[in-house]
């Protein structure tokens, strides 16, 4: 982050600031309208728990932004222009909240990257984290109990539930593609019909959900999809949920129209395009780890 003065974002933050904290949530993005309602329900929801600071949000994918912007005119910013303008405005503290799941590539930029150039600008602010939603053993069995209780009935009628998270394809994260196996290994413990795949983590890819799924459903099981993401875009619309495409190879489909060829069964009802930032309860993890990271500071 260096300090530039082409930050357009200067001038408006010094402008719009009404309190001496500030308070930034950092997401990946989305260019699908879903999701940014989900980013207002998120935004909202800390505005009710911390009222005594300026609520800001960052997206790390430059893609988004500039999609997003193509789309709808309406502009975001990456991490570092907001904490550039945060310290140039002049706030005496700021607080960052990672919306990530695990704490992998995207979240560790926080950490490794953002505040440490924060830090060389604006040595006088403290900066606090908070840690994404799958972070300590007691967050997994949260984060699963909750997931459990809202397919609850679906699952009671026999009924089984996929989770499709992102994960890192790189090897320099390991343990937080671990948090998925550790989340998968826990639901498996309130019901064998929970499974958990993901889009790069090459050990949970569709296959492998597939070889499981067959070993507890037989044929003709209803599936439900859902998102193991904070907002439902493009993998849940495209890689998840998508329709059949025409010649299109059906390793290539989206897990639905893939599940659907070895038999299962899947209506619209059954995929859920939700984030889990969609559930209340679920949103409550994310805003319990700030309130945590505040108090322990």
């Amino acid at each position: 982050m260096e300090q530039s003065n082409q930050n357009p974002l200067i001038a408006r933050v010094c402008a719009e600031k009404r309190h001496e904290r500030a308070l930034l949530l950092v997401t990946f993005g989305s260019t699908h309208e879903g999701p940014h309602q989900t980013f207002a329900t998120l935004r909202n929801a800390f505005a009710e728990s911390f009222p005594d600071r300026d609520i800001y949000m960052a997206f790390t994918s430059k893609f988004c932004i500039r999609k997003w912007f193509e789309k709808t005119g309406e502009e975001y910013y990456t991490t570092d222009k907001w904490l550039e303008a945060i310290g140039e405005a002049g706030y005496k503290a700021v607080s960052i909240q990672s919306l990530h799941v695990i704490p992998g590539l995207e979240y560790s930029f926080i950490d490794d990257r953002y505040i440490p150039q924060f830090h060389r600008l604006y040595p006088q602010i403290p900066t606090i984290v908070g840690v994404p939603l799958l972070w300590s053993q007691a967050d997994i069995e949260r984060v699963g109990d909750c997931i459990y209780s809202l397919f609850r009935e679906r699952l009671e009628r026999g009924e089984a539930l996929i989770l499709m998270g992102h994960g890192n394809n790189t090897d320099k994260h390991p343990e937080a593609n671990g948090r998925y196996r550790r989340l998968h290994d826990y639901l498996q413990g309130r019901c064998s019909r929970i499974l958990i795949g993901t889009v790069d983590f090459e050990d949970m890819l569709f296959e492998d959900v597939a070889e499981r799924l067959a070993e507890v459903c037989p044929v003709g099981t209803t599936l439900n999809l859902l998102p193991l993401m904070s907002v439902a875009g493009d993998h849940a619309l495209n890689d998840m949920a998508g329709d059949e495409e025409e010649d299109t190879p059906l390793e290539e489909q989206s897990w639905k129209i893939r599940f659907k060829a070895l038999g299962y069964k899947i209506e619209e009802e059954n995929c859920h395009l939700h984030g889990l930032a969609d559930y209340a309860s679920l949103r409550q993890v994310w805003l319990d780890h700030l309130m945590a990271a505040e108090r322990e500071q």
